[in-house]
């Protein structure tokens, strides 16, 4: 068996098992007014080209406004190219089941009505045309009478069981080739300027604190002076911003970012540096993870979702009831524990509740096996205070967590944080299993800055917006507050394509002095 402190030193690692973890991509700042080497000038300037900054170009166009849509990345889509589906209310077979207020009132409930139910009413209730808009523009989703039966069915009783399920899938199960494709189509047809590699790094305002453009840095490092008449921001959240994501608790150190890369808060810091308010409530699209196996594989989907496991943080101490994401089928919050507790955790099996967890599958039985051969955050030992030494947690802090958690398995009533007995088992049956939990990040679900039913950025006091800043997407999403409701499917690309359309509608009747 392993010896004395062979995974301790793991938590300091920037690479655990040749997986790098994020480094702190945050870019400099720069003296942009006096760096411009060329000025340009349009109506509305789309910063983001993922789900939400294409569909608010393709409006805006659609709209006959003049588009300039910039993107930090060689190529368009973002984390937007994996979105599965999104929210058709109204237009899927099944919308007569449920009553619009019904889903509003789960929602907010859900979220313990921290959240502004008008939000999520015009989210759900605009699906319709939302999503009839797209097919009107060429976007192409799967016929309903031909998705796979086990995909339904996941919604319905799996571990991404949604209460409301009213998903149109994207052909080929992705926006990546469902919907940008046709939305690309879009761009062009209705002249959209385009400029790939080419990052927002801050607004211009006037003497009187008014949004009049923005300057950006291409590929080549050269600062451009877009001069522009409406803004509006999509740059998919600030989850790659070190020092942002620090001050809410999140070390990205500890983090795998499993996304595409870019979201580094440009949009976020912009409107806040030009006065607008943060949100302070973000959703993280972070999952647990185990050694170098990723997320969403066997390993994810049977051992890190907690159920009979014992989980301790890096002291020996335990923290949480481990099932609390099996109750709601919310894969994110089987993190959110982890995360409000360190970051980091250990997983604790005997054999009895390992061979529990993987529940017969034997590919994550064999990748398990193969983890523990190669110490890949994985470890197994003959008794229980041999996982001390491989942990290099408190022997004695540890210990005693264990014989209470035995005594509450054994009563079968968890009197410290209330699990529910069908997830209570003893850990007394050797071998011994011990797994690293940390955190996979897919980028920021919502909550960069607030905004106004409009999506226009909200200034201080009381029903205060800039006229012509908005906030869309990930960058302007008020619906969830710090962790993202599944309650209602395909609900975050719903609100990207219905706060990007509101946008561009919003600025062009700003334009057209309605």
């Amino acid at each position: 068996m392993l010896g004395a402190g062979a995974a301790g030193a793991a938590l300091a690692m920037s690479t655990v098992g040749g997986v790098a973890f994020a480094a702190d991509k945050k870019p400099e700042e720069g003296d942009w007014a006096n760096q411009v080497t060329e000025e340009i000038s349009c109506d509305i300037l789309v910063i983001g080209g993922g789900l939400s900054g294409v569909c608010a170009a393709v409006q805006a166009g659609e709209n006959g406004d003049n588009v300039l849509l910039i993107e930090g990345q060689p190529a368009l889509g973002g984390n937007g190219t994996g979105v599965e589906c999104t929210n058709a209310y109204g237009l899927h077979p099944n919308s007569a089941d449920v009553t619009l207020g019904e889903m509003v009132a789960f929602e907010v409930k859900s979220q313990a009505y921290t959240i502004n139910p008008l939000l999520v009413h015009d989210m759900v209730g605009h699906a319709a045309d939302n999503v009839q808009w797209l097919i009107d523009n060429g976007v192409e989703y799967e016929a309903i009478e031909d998705l796979d039966p086990a995909y339904l069915e996941m919604y319905k009783a799996g571990r991404y069981r949604a209460e409301y399920s009213f998903d149109f899938v994207y052909k080929g199960g992705a926006a990546g080739v469902g919907y940008f494709p046709a939305m690309k189509a879009k761009l062009q047809e209705y002249g959209v300027n385009l400029r790939l590699g080419t990052r927002g790094r801050d607004l211009v305002l006037d003497d009187s604190g008014n949004v009049v453009g923005a300057y950006a840095t291409d590929s080549y490092g050269d600062t451009i002076k877009i001069n522009a008449k409406a803004i509006i921001i999509a740059t998919g959240g600030f989850g790659e911003d070190a020092e942002r994501m620090g001050k809410q608790g999140v070390d990205l150190t500890d983090i795998r970012i499993i996304g595409t890369p870019g979201h580094y808060g440009d949009g976020v810091t912009m409107a806040i540096n030009a006065g607008g308010i943060e949100h302070g409530a973000p959703a993280f699209g972070c999952t647990n993870i185990i050694g170098s196996a990723g997320p969403w594989g066997p390993i994810w989907d049977k051992l890190c979702w907690g159920g009979p496991s014992l989980w301790v943080d890096i002291h020996g101490e335990r923290f949480s009831d481990e099932a609390c994401s099996a109750y709601t089928h919310n894969m994110e919050l089987q993190n959110v524990p982890v995360r409000l507790n360190g970051g980091t955790c250990w997983t604790i099996m005997d054999s009895k509740i390992l061979e529990t967890m993987l529940d017969g599958d034997e590919e994550a039985a064999q990748l398990w096996d193969e983890m523990i051969e190669k110490g890949d955050d994985a470890y197994k030992a003959d008794t229980i205070e041999e996982l001390v030494d491989i942990m290099g947690v408190d022997k004695d802090l540890f210990l005693e967590n264990v014989k209470t958690y035995n005594d509450h398995a054994a009563k079968g009533l968890d009197a410290d944080y209330g699990k529910d007995p069908q997830y209570l088992m003893e850990i007394s049956t050797p071998p011994f299993y011990c797994g690293l939990i940390r955190g996979a990040l897919e980028g920021l679900y919502s909550g960069g800055v607030k905004t106004d039913r409009q999506f226009r950025v909200k200034k201080p006091g009381r029903d205060q917006a800039f006229e012509n800043l908005f906030a869309v997407g990930a960058d302007g999403g008020m619906l969830y507050n710090h962790v993202y409701g599944l309650d209602i499917n395909g609900s975050m690309s719903c609100h990207g394509i219905n706060s990007a359309r509101t946008a561009a509608n919003t600025a062009h009747e700003y334009l057209s002095g309605k």
